[in-house]
């Protein structure tokens, strides 16, 4: 009976020990990109196996821990973070950094999932991950260039503004504040009073809350 017993503790313990090395083998081969055992594999009978997500949480923790030990990295990360929606060359141009140097950086923290790329027509723009959403980023994206923050800061303060005393404001001809207008108006933010030759604009209820918050959140940001 007693030897039973003395038996049942050993295979448990044995289990216990099988468990807790192939837990630290699975966390080691991910934080390291080991291809020893991939995340997902076929099985003989050609089903797919896949590690369950609790397994590699604290691999992919430690990965973006591992990410961030850079010194150089950091520095990145910390800028994108406190100046959401920064363009590459400014990103290089701010910390006097090579183009090579702040690419190949900016690579590693976008495939560990630590800053989000934004496209801005031919601008690619960067900001922390999971911080924003689509819209805000849309949002902070326009309040970034200059010509079309300017616009949005001024519809922020006045309620509505003609055409012409808006590209006397710009110092811009009125054939630019055109095409400018009618880029804003397809992300829904602003909108148009036509009343005979003359024309108004103004930032709709939800635009001008929206660009309230991104401005004041980009200031708290360093923008």
């Amino acid at each position: 009976m007693e030897s039973a017993r003395l038996k049942r503790r050993q295979v448990i313990s044995v289990s216990l020990t099988v468990v807790v090395l192939s837990f630290s083998f699975l966390t080691l081969a991910s934080s390291l990109g080991s291809s020893v055992f991939p995340l997902s594999t076929l099985s003989d009978d050609g089903s797919r196996f896949v590690i369950p997500a609790p397994l590699i949480l604290g691999a992919v923790f430690h990965d973006n821990l591992t990410h961030l030990n850079q010194p150089t990295r950091m520095e990145i990360y910390d800028f994108v973070k406190n100046h959401p929606g920064m363009q590459f060359r400014g990103i290089c141009c701010s910390l006097n950094l090579p183009i090579g140097v702040v690419q190949y950086h900016l690579g590693l923290l976008t495939q560990a999932g630590l800053l989000t790329i934004f496209r801005d027509g031919r601008y690619t723009r960067y900001f922390e991950s999971k911080r924003f959403s689509e819209t805000e980023m849309t949002v902070i994206s326009l309040l970034r260039r200059e010509t079309t923050g300017k616009i949005l800061s001024i519809l922020l303060e006045k309620q509505s503004i003609s055409h012409r005393d808006l590209s006397l404001q710009l110092n811009i001809s009125s054939q630019a504040l055109t095409w400018q207008m009618n880029r804003l108006k397809k992300t829904g933010l602003i909108e148009s009073f036509r009343e005979g030759m003359k024309v108004d604009y103004g930032l709709k209820g939800e635009g001008a809350i929206l660009v309230r918050q991104c401005i004041d959140l980009c200031l708290a940001q360093k923008l």
